[in-house]
Formats: C-alpha cells, structure tokens, sequence
C-alpha cells in the first residue's frame, strides 16, 4: 500500500495552523492600502488566477459597454468632502426595476461565480441580501435558480438568454418566477 500525505496524518497537523491566514496576509494589506477601483483592479490581477482574471477584467463582446462605463466614470470627479457635513446613517435608499433597494446599485449577473469564490453565486446572493440591495442571477450561473431562491427573500432578478430550444426558455422562466425572481 503506498504511503501519502494523508495516510500519514498531515491533514491532522495542518488543520492547526492558521495557513489561509498566512496566505491571505500580502493580499489584505494590499487591501487595506487600496483608495480607488483602479486599486482594488491591481489587487484583484494580483490575487487571481489569471484566466479567473482577465474572464473578469473583459466585457462580453466587443466590450462595448465596459468601454462606455469606463468612459462615463472618466467624466466624473470625486470629491471628498462633499459628503463631509452629513451625519450617519445615509439614506441611499431607492428603486431598481421597480424594486426597494437601500443602495443604488447591484452586482451585474456574471456566469460561473464558482471560479472566484468556493460559495459561487450563493455568496453574493446573501451579500446582496445583507446589504439590501438587489441580485441578479445569471442564466450560466453555477449554482442553481431553486437555490438561490431559498437561499435569499431579497429582490432578484434573472438574467435571461433566449436559447432556440423555446421550451427549455419557458421552464427557467417558470423556475426562476417560482424562485422569486423579477
């Protein structure tokens, strides 16, 4: 019988030592130091894999609304001490496709979650949940519509693609209006 790691109780050492700690470290102090998106990009290039990455950093197609958002973005100044005379807690509360929301913004349904975090779609789901704000489920998600549904009363939405198999579009309709989803 061949000896490995395991059989040899590694697993019982290392579940004593605080390794995603140790590992994490340079990345939260990257954090931490980050002012700007621009920041949190360079930590993100510098944490993930690269295929992870770049599937991220790119826009669908031609990147036709990437480029325009980044060119709106351009547009504006912040201004730090705008916001100085106000007093906590801000009410950013509003309405995103006729749903109350407390922030005026939401996670963009985004294919296979599972490659950037082990808890995939769920996580971000509870995120959005926690935080009062809306989530949408992509239609190549790789956690399922019935789940995330359960998991989470908050506002969804369902990112939809229209397949040729107009059958299969009626059932994840089906499923996901059954799920709550908007």
């Amino acid at each position: 019988m061949a000896l490995n790691p395991h059989k040899l109780g590694v697993h019982k050492v290392l579940q004593y030592i605080p390794l995603n700690a140790i590992f994490d470290a340079p990345s939260k102090a990257r954090l931490r130091k980050a002012v700007n998106i621009a920041d949190l990009r360079l930590c993100a290039k510098a944490r993930a894999h690269k295929m992870v990455f770049d599937y991220l950093d790119a826009g669908a197609d031609d990147e036709i609304s990437l480029r325009r958002g980044k060119d709106a973005y351009s547009e504006l100044e912040m201004h730090f001490h705008i916001l100085s005379g106000l007093k906590p807690p801000l009410d950013l509360s509003t309405k995103i496709f006729g749903q109350d929301v407390k922030l005026p913004f939401f996670g963009c349904p985004t294919a296979g979650n599972r490659m950037f975090h082990w808890e995939g779609e769920s996580a971000a789901a509870k995120a959005a949940q926690h935080h009062g704000t809306l989530y949408g489920l992509s239609s190549l998600a790789t956690t399922g519509i019935t789940e995330i549904g359960k998991l989470t009363d908050g506002p969804k939405v369902f990112q939809l693609y229209v397949w040729k198999d107009r059958e299969l579009v009626k059932e994840v309709l089906a499923k996901a209006k059954e799920g709550g989803f908007h």
